[in-house]
């Protein structure tokens, strides 16, 4: 089950901005400038379409999959103490501030805990909650 990520208004409205300035200094870019506007910006601009168009949730059999972009999480199931809905504006794998918060256990040094924000999150955290033989 794949499920796109929501997006407020107010993000999309940001990563559009941004991108629409990078495409208006590409094209008014002075020909000796051209090449480092484009080297600049190029990347630029795929890493914010990769994050606008790429950031999606995935229960698959053993696990989340959790993916924004370049950046992906696999979370197995049995690993995840608590699933709760959150506001928190925190960093995270979410383009929405309407988001949910994945508590789990994890040796990383980023720590066990995650923020995504699937369209239906009502939903969505009732199915994972049903596959999570640890939630709390």
């Amino acid at each position: 089950m794949r499920v796109k990520s929501a997006v407020d208004w107010w993000i999309g409205l940001l990563i559009w901005f941004a991108i629409g300035m990078m495409l208006v200094s590409m094209a008014i870019a002075q020909a000796n400038e051209r090449t480092l506007v484009y080297l600049l910006s190029l990347p630029t601009l795929g890493f914010m379409l990769w994050l606008y168009f790429g950031t999606f949730y995935e229960l698959r059999d053993e696990y989340l999959y959790c993916r924004s972009g370049p950046f992906f999480a696999r979370i197995p199931y049995a690993s995840i103490r608590a699933v709760k809905l959150s506001q928190n504006p925190l960093s995270s794998m979410a383009l929405s501030t309407k988001r949910i918060e994945v508590t789990y256990d994890s040796k990383s040094i980023f720590g066990g805990l995650i923020y995504i924000s699937p369209c239906d999150r009502e939903q969505f955290r009732r199915e994972l909650v049903n596959r999570c033989p640890n939630v709390t």
